[in-house]
């Protein structure tokens, strides 16, 4: 970017790095490689709030926060808050956090029923 200073000297600004640099990673930072699957039924459903999330039982009964996409992402797949509701069986397959004894799991795909959203498509490998 150009701009001219108190003496009308034209002086060129570069930024310090990319702004993609580091900024995909980041989503992914808190989270392990390898994909994690599971069964369970919801509990409790945030698809609307500022970070939207569901709250599950699995099979064992752990309580599992489940991470899901920005409500813009969601929105484009289908997932509303009357998509899944308290009580539905769903599908997750996503990645786990890299937290010691903490239950939370990014949705990668989540099914609901015979419905799938496909969240982050691209982090599917």
């Amino acid at each position: 970017m150009t701009r001219a200073t108190e003496l009308a000297r034209a002086e060129t600004r570069t930024p310090a790095f990319q702004l993609n640099d580091g900024f995909e990673d980041d989503l992914w930072s808190d989270f392990q490689p390898r994909l994690t699957e599971m069964d369970a039924v919801v509990t409790d459903n945030y698809i609307s709030g500022c970070y939207p999330v569901l709250y599950v039982r699995c099979r064992d009964g752990r309580n599992w926060t489940i991470e899901l996409a920005n409500r813009v992402r969601n929105d484009a797949v289908g997932l509303t808050e009357h998509a899944v509701l308290p009580g539905d069986k769903v599908q997750i397959i996503g990645r786990r956090t890299r937290h010691f004894g903490e239950y939370r799991i990014k949705a990668l795909h989540l099914t609901v029923g015979e419905k799938a959203y496909d969240l982050y498509p691209e982090a599917l490998v």
